[in-house]
């Protein structure tokens, strides 16, 4: 079965590359057109203009624990959580304690996981509790695409995962980003917390989106119907804080909106470009999009996280030659104690200005056969604040040398990269 794998899946890629890419509008069409804004390019990708309050940015997956249990346990109303990766254990029982005790105080919990998370391979595979029980208490539960002998024949469709993490809580409180919430993500408190970032803002306009595309979404996932009314929003929420100008992108599988989205952020940088790419196995477009900027004497940054898995860190070093041909400060972390902490964030940084951040990794795979959620905003302080936060990580990395990329690039390595991009 594992030989079986390594040749289909990579060819299996190899078609999807060739024939069904989405990506391509990473370096053609209105997100390369020097004519137009980049508010016209977003407005092109259907991407919406909203403005956010300055975000509150968690690091610490347990300080965003602790601040989830404090905005259940205020929500009066309803709760919106989408997690890619959900599950309890004896760290994060009160956690799943608040959410129960809020469903039976009548609020309405809606919980959404992906069909994957019953096959954690992480160090939470020795911690996990499912969440069915959750059913009990009254939370409406929903696992999107489940593995099944449905999806097996289901074409496509078996490739695609609901990738988001967001919360929403009495249209007030938003939070988007890439924590997960299950044991490495929030409750472990040793190396196998992973480091990782969640945001929380204000931004009446923007839950006014996301609730529409939630109802539509679980209407058309879900046996039990929801209706938009019974999702209200508070627009005096946080009226009175300064407010910043950000678009919003709310990825579907098979559509174009984060490639036209990445691409247009990229085609607008003019002297610097930052990036933590988590599970960066690009295809030909977005290597082009990345090299782009590069060529016009753009200073171009990526780290890549060291990850002690075997498979992931191959297939990203199989890369690293194609990744250098660029132009670009390519690093990987030092290994040691504090880099064993799996680097999971998805983070960039443009000319000083533009943050970009949520669930999106930067692959083939979130840019085409996933759901995704990811924010860019209009902030020179929010940027200040973020490079500090890259430059700790920077320092923190050695350079990839070219003997070190050609050394990497083996043929016994190709598979692994070619089954990332899918599967990232």
């Amino acid at each position: 079965m594992r030989r079986f794998s390594l040749v289909f899946f990579p060819l299996f890629a190899l078609f999807l590359l060739s024939g069904c890419s989405t990506t391509t509008n990473m370096v053609s069409g209105p997100s390369v057109d020097p004519t137009l804004s980049l508010s016209q390019k977003m407005e092109y990708y259907d991407i919406p203009k909203v403005s956010i309050t300055y975000p509150t940015v968690y690091h610490d997956g347990n300080e965003w624990r602790d601040r989830v249990i404090e905005l259940i346990s205020s929500a009066e109303d309803y709760v919106i959580i989408s997690s890619f990766l959900a599950s309890s254990s004896v760290e994060l029982e009160e956690l799943y304690d608040t959410i129960i005790q809020k469903a039976e105080e009548g609020v309405d919990i809606y919980f959404i996981v992906d069909g994957t998370g019953a096959f954690d391979m992480t160090e939470t595979r020795f911690h996990l509790i499912p969440l069915k029980f959750l059913r009990d208490s009254g939370v409406h539960l929903l696992e999107y695409n489940p593995i099944s002998a449905g999806r097996i024949i289901s074409g496509t469709k078996i490739l695609f995962r609901d990738h988001r993490k967001f919360l929403i809580v009495d249209g007030k409180n938003l939070a988007l980003g890439g924590m997960n919430l299950n044991y490495i993500s929030i409750g472990a408190t040793d190396q196998h917390l992973q480091r990782d970032t969640m945001f929380e803002f204000a931004s009446p306009r923007l839950c006014e989106i996301m609730l529409d595309s939630f109802v539509t979404w679980w209407n058309a996932e879900s046996w039990e119907e929801v209706r938009r009314e019974d999702f209200s929003v508070d627009h005096t929420f946080g009226l009175d804080a300064p407010h910043y100008e950000a678009w919003y992108a709310d990825q579907y599988p098979l559509t174009k909106k984060l490639s036209g989205f990445f691409g247009s952020l990229l085609n607008e940088a003019e002297h610097s470009v930052k990036v933590l790419p988590f599970l960066p196995f690009f295809d030909q477009y977005l290597l082009d999009a990345f090299s782009s900027p590069a060529k016009r004497g753009v200073s171009v940054q990526m780290i890549i996280p060291f990850d002690s898995r075997v498979s992931n860190r191959k297939g990203i070093e199989y890369m690293a030659k194609d990744l250098l041909t660029m132009g670009i400060d390519l690093r990987i972390e030092n290994e040691g104690e504090e880099t064993q902490r799996l680097l999971h964030e998805k983070l960039m940084i443009i000319d000083d200005r533009y943050v970009v951040f949520g669930s999106s990794n930067m692959n083939y795979r979130s840019f085409t056969l996933a759901y995704e959620v990811s924010l860019v905003v209009d902030s020179p302080e929010l940027a200040k604040q973020m490079s500090e936060h890259f430059q700790d990580i920077y320092e923190n990395s050695v350079p990839i040398t070219e003997e070190q990329a050609d050394e990497w690039r083996t043929l016994d390595s190709w598979p692994r990269y070619a089954f990332g991009v899918i599967g990232g």
